[in-house]
């Protein structure tokens, strides 16, 4: 959907580089951040975020362009990127090298050809924003394109500072994460849109909730996990051992007849109960009476928008978002998804295909939609 800010975007795609890129030192950031299987490599139901990277690095190899790939893994500085590396590598022509080997690799590096640099997050300055580790790199670089939209909404040096040095572009996926998510941003006709929140992460989510219920954006917001359970317990239910965070105050949206709760639950042993029932239990998966009426909600709207699990996914209490899953891929609705836990659910079930997107993005999409921007948007469109 057309807003402002997708038009400035599009106006700063890759894209628009074509025929112009032959010979070109182009610095691309990607995000492959991911979580590697027990012998250390890349496993087949992680690897989704690494393949979207794909289609423009390939654009930037068939225009000719000598391509510096930069990425994170991790947070602790001594993790490599070499098991990125070995993914790609067989998938398309790249390279590896080591920051001590920069000027060598400058010198060498050919039209068409791609080298992938070790982990950024080596260097304590890239997130203090520093750039000074990048300045030989900078010092040869022509140009930069940001593909790592779901590490955008951190001032990092290779999202942030490098924007501000480099003449600057958006990649192609960059580019669909704002499309897709900008429409949620923009008001729709009654009884055309729901937004579906799960999790346990409440510091971004309850400024989104608080927007939406603001601004319009949806006919109705459905909650579950440990989100359910704050509204909940601020209502005078009792939630056993569930958890929750008692570190915010929702008493100001609680009564919003847009916020749907769960009406029973799934609790420990396999047992299903009614919501005023979990007595010493514990909230694990909203129950099937509440898949039941989220469908109803997801059957009559047009647009969902679905970030966080029902449950305690980490534990496998994932019936309700599978359940969720598959309503939303037997309605019509447009629908969109994004948070590592609820992809991973989707991509699991082999449900990709019915949802028009899956972002790649968990914090920095909760992030866009409740700024409509984020810093490395920001620090590209700086001109």
């Amino acid at each position: 959907m057309k807003t402002p800010l997708t038009k400035k975007v599009r106006d700063f795609s890759v894209e628009t580089l074509r025929g112009g890129l032959r010979g070109e030192r182009v610095v691309l950031r990607i995000d492959t951040n991911t979580t590697l299987g027990e012998d250390g490599r890349v496993t087949e139901g992680e690897s989704w975020r690494i393949l979207k990277m794909i289609p423009t690095i390939q654009f930037l190899q068939e225009q000719g362009a000598r391509t510096i790939i930069l990425a994170h893994q991790g947070r602790d500085p001594k993790e490599t990127l070499k098991p990125i590396y070995e993914f790609l590598s067989q998938r398309i022509p790249l390279a590896f090298a080591q920051w001590s080997e920069l000027d060598e690799v400058m010198k060498t590096l050919k039209d068409g050809e791609s080298v992938l640099f070790e982990n950024v997050r080596s260097f304590q300055e890239e997130k203090k924003d520093d750039p000074s580790y990048l300045s030989s790199l900078i010092d040869w670089a022509d140009l930069y394109i940001n593909e790592a939209f779901s590490v955008s909404h951190r001032e990092h040096a290779s999202v942030h500072a490098i924007a501000r040095l480099l003449p600057s572009y958006f990649g192609f996926q960059f580019v669909r994460e704002v499309e897709e998510l900008s429409r949620f941003l923009v008001p729709r006709e009654e009884g055309e849109r729901v937004v579906i929140l799960g999790g346990a992460k409440f510091g971004t989510k309850l400024p989104l909730i608080e927007k939406i219920l603001e601004h319009k954006l949806a006919d109705a917001i459905l909650l579950g996990g440990a989100l359910a359970n704050v509204f909940l317990k601020e209502k005078g239910v009792n939630i056993g051992s569930s958890y929750y965070d008692d570190t915010v105050d929702v008493t100001h949206i609680m009564n919003d007849p847009r916020i749907v709760l769960p009406i029973d639950f799934r609790g420990r042993d396999g047992s299903v109960g009614m919501i005023e029932s979990v007595g010493d239990d514990a909230i694990l998966d909203v129950g099937p009476k509440t898949e039941e009426l989220f469908s109803r909600y997801i059957h009559r709207s047009r647009e969902a928008l679905w970030n966080g699990p029902m449950g305690k996914y980490e534990d496998g209490y994932v019936q309700a978002s599978i359940a969720l899953a598959k309503n939303i891929v037997e309605s019509d609705t447009y629908a969109v998804s994004g948070g590592g836990d609820t992809s991973t659910v989707i991509l699991e079930q082999g449900l990709e295909d019915a949802f028009q997107f899956i972002s790649t993005a968990g914090g920095a999409m909760l992030d866009f939609l409740v700024e409509g921007t984020l810093p490395g948007i920001e620090a590209v469109l700086r001109r």
